[in-house]
């Protein structure tokens, strides 16, 4: 039986936005996103009947569909993998996660947009000219990259979730790549972190960064000094296990509310992962209007595009070098599966009886 969790971040709003928004600014992304949260499966957005063979019936509201609610990614993530699963190669996949130093949140908060597509060509043209070096593979991979924004404490902490193929297209057939990951990721921190701070220079030069001159130049000179963190986790085998475990990234948001354990009308407690003592679970408690803060750091610009696919994975390769690397790599064809609302419903959440629910009447207010 589907259970809602006792407390949510809707609950979080609805206590204490009002005096939230009067002692910050916010933007109107934030406002928007705000206003779904609070508004998703209530009467405000509508509903339908849900009526069973048995003669019970329930009302059912509407969700917001937007992407920062914690109620809303399941049905998003499950269509996005079954589109993935028909695109992606059957070999070795590789996952990578790039970080920037932390001096540079301030930076990034005053300049979202711009700073968050130099993250996420920095790290993809990090792995292509590494890759590139036949020494390392002499090839192109495929890659597809997520942007997070949030640390387990939902402080400001952007990096770059990467799904990097073990071996890539060349003009003369497929290359695969060693059985640890072909590129050195103490090369790659170093390419990531040159690469990145050279984007930002030009980007504050054309004037598409607005920062202050002085506080800019002593800000990169910093974090050029600095180690930037870029690490490798263990190979995956095949490929339906790569996207199952990417998607809990895709369409994840800031925290779920599983996480959250109790809420007042002034304080939030929630669970986090201490990775820094054994990755043991622990509790920490926030005023209500300081977790809204942090909550709202995560919120994108709108209509950015936060899963993008590059190399043989780009939309420019789909009919030729991907086409091509199916072959050499004798991936299986895959059909898109269309399946209706109860059968995704059923296969999200197995303990469920196929055909139990009938959704009709559709009603709004």
């Amino acid at each position: 039986m589907l259970t809602r969790p006792h407390f949510e971040v809707q609950d979080i709003l609805a206590h204490s936005f009002d005096s939230f928004r009067l002692r910050h600014s916010l933007d109107k992304d934030q406002y928007k996103a705000v206003n779904a949260i609070l508004h998703c499966r209530t009467a405000a957005l509508g509903g339908h009947k849900d009526s069973c063979s048995c003669g019970f019936s329930r009302i059912s509201y509407n969700s917001c569909r937007c992407r920062c609610c914690p109620k809303c990614g399941s049905m998003k993530r499950e269509s996005w993998i079954e589109g993935r699963l028909c695109s992606i190669l059957d070999v070795r996949h590789f996952h990578a996660v790039f970080t920037v130093a932390e001096e540079l949140n301030k930076l990034a908060l005053a300049n979202k947009r711009v700073f968050y597509c130099l993250l996420f060509m920095a790290a993809t043209e990090t792995v292509k000219a590494l890759a590139a070096d036949k020494k390392h593979l002499g090839a192109l991979p495929g890659m597809t990259a997520v942007l997070h924004t949030w640390g387990k404490t939902l402080v400001f902490h952007p990096h770059i979730h990467m799904i990097i193929t073990g071996g890539g297209y060349s003009e003369v057939g497929w290359v695969e790549g060693k059985k640890k990951f072909f590129l050195p990721v103490r090369a790659m921190s170093k390419k990531f972190r040159g690469l990145f701070v050279s984007l930002l220079r030009k980007a504050f030069e054309s004037g598409d960064i607005v920062f202050e001159q002085k506080e800019f130049d002593a800000l990169l000179d910093t974090v050029m000094g600095k180690d930037w963190v870029v690490y490798c986790k263990k190979p995956f085998n095949g490929s339906e296990g790569v996207f199952r475990y990417l998607g809990s990234y895709t369409h994840r948001t800031a925290i779920t509310n599983s996480r959250i354990v109790d809420v007042t009308p002034k304080k939030t407690t929630f669970t986090y992962k201490d990775y820094k003592d054994k990755c043991r679970q622990k509790n920490m408690t926030l005023d209500n209007e300081e977790f809204i803060r942090r909550f709202l750091l995560h919120v994108p610009p709108s209509g950015f595009t936060r899963i993008r696919h590059y190399g043989v994975y780009s939309s420019a390769s789909k009919k030729t070098k991907l086409a091509k690397c199916k072959t050499w790599t004798r991936t299986k064809s895959r059909v898109l599966k269309k399946e209706g609302v109860s059968l995704l419903f059923t296969r999200m959440y197995p303990g469920l009886r196929p055909g139990i629910f009938s959704f009709n009447s559709s009603f709004s207010t």
